[in-house]
């Protein structure tokens, strides 16, 4: 079949000097070579085709082949040679014949080839030097290209640099689904649909040889769709031809090598070091590598390598039918390896694959709770269903993890259950004393977080103070929690200065711990306290700071740097910056409801009008931001002597002349501005003042955080709505509670929200 895509890769290389196509064996090399001998030779230039053999190891039979080739096309250039190495075959032939047949060629200007097909067949220093003295002192007279199953012996690098290289790899030869159709549907004759021809190109991953060998199997087949989908490294076509044409090439310490790290998907030098028992383990895979032994690196940096999947597929299935007592054993290093190396997933996989349930048990119980701190909830609570059961429900350990990972993602029942089979846990296990109350306190601070996730600030307090009292000993997350959900408490006092000071003496604590989950956590909570206090370049930078930290920690994916971009994203639209506003938005909207992600977004894009083309554009983007400035400069004032009025109110009664609320009208105030991220109409009345937006910080900021909406208890229903459903213009003002200094309350002792 015409590989007419790889051809004009070669046209574009021109009459640069060396072509090396090299893969591993059945991929089409010698084809593609004798494709572009065709080419030439149709623009009239010479090919001479040199097919190597074991004897060419031997310089001056090498040198032979090599006339012999050129006798087909250039038989008086090929007579001068044979009477030059009849004269000096003893005598240093290579410096003398090489040497005349470039100087011929150049003195001739005539353009020649020169293919030397299964280059990888020639170990010989010699004969290696004599390829190496062609290249160095040729000129563009002499074009030659190289098919190899291996890079070893060629001067790539050299080459490379001088920009005289062009190469074909694996990659480029592989076959797309256009080239798979045609060859399969078209040269093959067989009856396939797309569906199945893209399935097998997908299985075999494009390699010529699996295509051909599947598609004379799919030829008797009664269920071409069910040999497609099954199709493995297992089947015996395939294996057969790889034992043929790759194992029977290899020295013993390669092929044990080979098989030793065919366990896990993908092998660095350090993990192969430890399952081959070897000090040599990433020179032994770039060795394989540059043999071309179906392996390839998968990163710029060459730590992760990856066989074809086929291949390593045959591996298994040889390392099953000569070594099987060692797979359990291979299994359990790759575990332990990954443990180390904080790759839990893949560390539990091979644990269960040797049937050690113990191990992984092991491994999720030492390492579950890091997964936690860096915000991998989805990942930690898969890796716990995973577990046996009975050994999950018996482990206090395992079942904090299990309410860890639920309580962010707003499932609240199974944490709380989680925290039930926990204390019941305790009562049973066999722990020292020290432990026990470690894990007693770290209940409490888990309970806390569920607390807060409803709305009930009251026992958060209680639930977190044993922990406070002594964090020192404790592990740096347990802590690091506690004082996020205290700064919770901060914000529902109004005590906004103390948030930010709270999180302050925190920091040391979200240093210590493994990830940064917590202490993204806090930084939101912090910079949602600077915004309420009129303190915006603050909160920005504190917000920035957060998304910073968790992208730079999990990926701009991760739970915790969605939850920061929300937070930042909502700063922003509310200053009018609606292009950078909506882009955080629309990650921070992959939290979905599990996240407790409020309709905020969808407030922005009521400010985006259509455009030519469908597109989108912002609307009325600059009169947001004037109304933020102007609002903002009116407010600080305002604000400011309603905190010092707040704060002189040690009565707590309300003046019925005065706008203040009583500690009812306050708490449902807050419940509705929770609720303010869920009314899409109250969503674009947010707009109406300077003061709007920010009636709706706290609320929906904690909404974005996993906080519930719902209210501490029964409050009488909002006011009553215009005819259009837009709340009524003659709405009671409620009075700001931003502080500068020791946090505005309504009463001193705090009493109003007992």
């Amino acid at each position: 079949m015409p590989r007419t895509r790889l051809i004009d890769l070669l046209r574009a290389g021109e009459r640069r000097r060396l072509t090396a196509i090299h893969a591993p064996a059945g991929f089409g090399k010698s084809t593609l070579a004798a494709q572009w001998r065709d080419v030439l030779t149709g623009e009239g230039v010479p090919v001479a085709w040199l097919a190597v053999d074991h004897d060419d190891n031997k310089l001056v039979w090498f040198l032979t082949h090599v006339i012999e080739a050129l006798r087909q096309v250039r038989p008086a250039l090929a007579r001068q040679l044979t009477e030059i190495l009849e004269t000096h075959g003893d005598d240093d032939p290579e410096r003398y014949v090489l040497s005349a047949l470039i100087d011929e060629l150049h003195r001739q200007d005539m353009r020649t080839a020169l293919v030397i097909d299964d280059w990888h067949l020639v170990t010989s220093p010699e004969t290696i030097a004599a390829l190496d003295f062609l290249l160095d002192r040729g000129c563009h007279h002499l074009q030659i290209v190289v098919t190899s199953r291996s890079r070893t012996g060629l001067p790539l690098s050299r080459m490379r640099v001088r920009d005289e290289l062009v190469e074909i790899d694996s990659d480029q030869l592989r076959f797309d689904l256009t080239e798979s159709d045609s060859f399969l549907r078209d040269v093959s004759g067989l009856r396939l649909d797309h569906d199945d021809v893209d399935g097998l190109t997908r299985t075999t991953d494009g390699w010529a040889a699996a295509l051909q060998l599947a598609s004379l199997s799919l030829r008797d087949s009664d269920d071409p769709a069910g040999l497609i989908e099954h199709l493995s490294g297992r089947h015996h076509a395939i294996g057969e031809f790889l034992a043929d044409n790759v194992l029977a090439t290899l020295e013993l310490e390669m092929y044990e090598f080979l098989l030793a790290t065919s366990i896990p998907e993908r092998i660095s030098g350090s993990l192969a070091s430890a399952l081959a028992d070897t000090k040599r383990g990433q020179a032994m895979l770039e060795e394989a590598e540059e043999c071309d032994l179906f392996l390839r690196h998968l990163d710029d940096e060459r730590i992760w390598f990856g066989y074809h999947h086929l291949f390593r597929e045959f591996l298994r299935r040889r390392l099953e039918r000569d070594h099987p007592d060692r797979i359990p054993d291979l299994h359990c290093t790759a575990a332990r390896w990954f443990a180390r190396h904080r790759m839990l997933s893949e560390a539990v996989d091979h644990a269960l694959a040797a049937d050690d349930e113990q191990l992984a048990v092991d491994l999720v119980t030492e390492g579950g709770l890091y997964l936690a701190e860096r915000s991998h909830l989805r990942t930690l609570l898969a890796l716990l269903d995973k577990l046996p059961p009975r050994a999950v429900t018996k482990s206090p350990r395992l079942q904090l993890n299990l309410g860890w990972g639920n309580v962010p993602l707003q499932r609240l029942p199974q944490a709380k259950r989680a925290l039930d089979d926990a204390r019941k846990a305790l009562t049973h296990s066999n722990l020292p004393e020290s432990d026990l109350e470690h894990f007693r306190i770290e209940a409490d601070v888990l309970e806390a977080a569920t607390e807060m996730h409803v709305d009930r600030p009251d026992r958060i307090e209680e639930l977190i103070r044993e922990c406070l009292d002594d964090p020192d000993a404790l592990p740096p997350w347990v802590p690091s929690a506690a004082a996020d959900f205290g700064t919770y408490c901060d914000l529902f006092r109004f005590d906004f200065a103390g948030a930010r000071r709270r999180q302050e003496e925190a920091e040391r604590f979200h240093k210590l711990t493994k990830g940064t989950f917590a202490a993204v956590y806090g930084r939101c909570l912090a910079g949602i306290a600077a915004s309420e206090q009129l303190d915006l370049v603050a909160a920005e930078s504190i917000f920035r700071a957060a998304v910073r930290t968790a992208r730079r920690d999990g990926g701009p994916h991760c739970h915790s740097a969605r939850l920061a971009s929300s937070m930042l994203g909502e700063l922003l639209y509310e200053q009018g910056r609606i292009a950078e506003a909506e882009e955080l938005l629309d990650e921070s909207r992959h939290l979905g409801a599990e996240g407790g992600t409020p309709r905020f977004h969808d407030r922005a894009l009521r400010h985006r009008g259509p455009t030519e083309g469908g597109a989108r554009r912002p609307r009325g983007g600059d009169g947001i931001a004037r109304r933020r400035r102007e609002g903002c400069s009116r407010s600080r004032s305002a604000a400011a002597a309603r905190a010092d009025r707040q704060r002189t109110d040690a009565s707590g009664a309300a003046d019925p002349g005065s706008t203040l609320p009583s500690d009812a009208g306050r708490r449902h105030r807050l419940s509705q501005r929770c609720r303010g991220g869920d009314h899409p109409d109250r969503g674009r009345h947010l707009h109406s003042s300077a003061l709007g937006p920010r009636r709706s910080r706290v609320a929906g900021s904690r909404l974005r955080m996993g906080v519930s909406v719902a209210p501490a208890g029964p409050y009488p229903e909002p006011a009553a709505r215009g005819a259009h459903g837009h709340p009524s213009a003659r709405r009671v003002p409620v009075r700001r509670r931003a502080d500068r200094g020791g946090g505005a309350t309504a009463r001193r002792d705090g009493s109003h929200l007992r």
